[in-house]
């Protein structure tokens, strides 16, 4: 049951008046749907405006409670809105049902549902899972946090869906009733939000469904131990992934195999680099396996899987005859520690890295990448804003392995000046890696990740391509 007082389809298309409570992609998609079915659909947003193509009959400020939800009969939030927003404690008071779009979606749609969340990698995890499910489920549909919002699919007939699923869409969503689903892995992020890991955890926990015998979960053991209320029998079934594991999925990262309780899979045909990589790919192989998709089908897959933008992309830089043993990896999506640290899992001492971070701290202690760091042979630029918050920190952790600098550009001039000397003097038997893995926001000189990385790709081709 989606809310109280809607069970099914024919509960909601009973409505005949919703709100939507903020705009923007899921919002506007949800309002088609509902438009779909001959419902009247307004629109309570910061910004009032209504162009001739919109879905909505009327738009209203979002400060304007009483109007906003006179005659109101469901409300559906997007999930940009606070849950303290004002207008869903009137909505409250007024019992009127509210839903996330992700939600409304469930409604609409019956069939099997795969949900994948996580802090970090859900976005590959989820391109990955739906393009090896593909190949038993050709009608299979990929979307929610990643791509076309849920409602925009949610009336096909499609064979499978695979949802990635933020945390900010799963604390408005109740029950999924989803068929196989996965924690990638938890670290702090969103605490402008949830305020408290506890409350982070709680939302991300909802994709588990134990109580549901018919579901598959998968998560790391650390995971499941944080959560300190379980039963001890559930009839949900559970598999716990990871390295060093007695059952589960059992990830060997210097053999590069991945075994279940039912194959050993050789992954060497995989081309995403990376310990985090192989990780997504045993999450991706543990949901085909629950929903029976058999070996040789998983196997076909993982040769042409190329992995998402700005997402520990490889780039093609290895045919300039100067850089013979580059490696050029574009992880702009990196947007906290967590995630540039899991990127930094997959090197050893033996290789060389140069290190680009900057942009947006978050607040976050650098004290696990400084342990990370005294591990490998890796050098680091620091740009943004970053360069002036956490400058007296690598001053006091670094010595001469760290660069301030104002900009990406900066940053790839002097590592391309490094690598020209070092070619000179024929030192290049040491294969190189030049990782921009930012670990902040972008937004101190960029709108979004995306702007982040395709500026970082201009200027490693004009600086390495040219």
């Amino acid at each position: 049951m989606f809310s109280q007082e809607i069970s099914d389809r024919s509960e909601l298309l009973r409505y005949d008046f919703f709100l939507i409570l903020g705009g923007g992609i899921s919002g506007d998609s949800a309002a088609r749907l509902l438009k779909k079915y001959n419902k009247t659909v307004y629109l309570a947003d910061r910004k009032q405006t209504n162009p001739p193509d919109s879905p909505y009959s009327l738009v209203f400020s979002d400060e304007n409670i009483q109007e906003a939800t006179a005659n109101i009969q469901c409300v559906i939030k997007s999930p940009g809105i606070s849950p303290t927003h004002p207008i869903l404690a009137s909505a409250k008071s007024k019992k009127i049902p509210i839903l996330s779009e992700i939600a409304l979606g469930r409604i609409f749609y019956q069939g099997k549902l795969v949900g994948i969340t996580g802090t970090d990698g859900k976005s590959t995890t989820t391109a990955l899972t739906h393009h090896i499910l593909s190949s038993e489920y050709p009608n299979a549909v990929v979307g929610g946090n990643l791509g076309r919002p849920f409602t925009d699919f949610c009336d096909q007939n499609a064979d499978l869906v695979v949802l990635e699923l933020s945390s900010y869409q799963l604390e408005d969503s109740p029950n999924l009733n989803l068929t196989v689903s996965a924690i990638t892995n938890l670290a702090p992020d969103h605490l402008e939000r949830h305020k408290t890991m506890e409350n982070y955890l709680a939302a991300k926990w909802k994709v588990a469904d134990l109580e549901n015998p018919n579901h598959c979960f998968l998560t790391q053991r650390k995971i499941w131990n944080r959560i300190e209320e379980k039963k001890s029998t559930y009839p949900s079934k559970v598999i716990f992934f990871g390295e060093n594991l007695d059952d589960g999925i059992r990830i060997d990262p210097v053999k590069r195999l991945i075994s279940t309780s039912k194959d050993t899979y050789e992954t060497n045909s995989f081309p995403l680099p990376g310990n985090h990589n192989l990780q997504n790919l045993a999450v991706a192989i543990g949901i085909a396996e629950a929903l029976h998709v058999p070996k040789e089908k998983i196997i076909s897959r993982f040769s042409d899987f190329e992995g998402l933008p700005h997402r520990f992309k490889k780039l093609k830089t290895s045919e300039h005859p100067l850089f013979p043993k580059l490696t050029v990896i574009n992880d702009s999506k990196s947007t906290n520690l967590h995630s540039m640290l899991s990127g930094l899992s997959g090197f050893s001492h033996q290789d060389k890295v140069y290190l680009i971070l900057g942009g947006e701290p978050k607040e976050e202690s650098l004290d696990p990448f400084f342990a990370r760091w005294k591990e490998i042979d890796c050098e680091v630029w620091i740009y943004g804003k970053a360069a002036e918050v956490w400058k007296q920190n690598f001053q006091t952790n670094g010595n001469d392995r760290f660069h301030l600098v104002p900009r990406v550009e900066e940053a790839l001039r002097q590592i391309k000046t490094i690598l020209i000397s070092e070619t000179k003097d024929k030192l290049t038997s040491q294969n190189r890696t030049l990782l921009f893995s930012p670990a902040c926001a972008s937004f101190d000189l960029y709108k979004n990740f995306t702007e982040r990385g395709e500026d970082f790709e201009r200027c490693v081709k004009e600086l390495f391509l040219s």
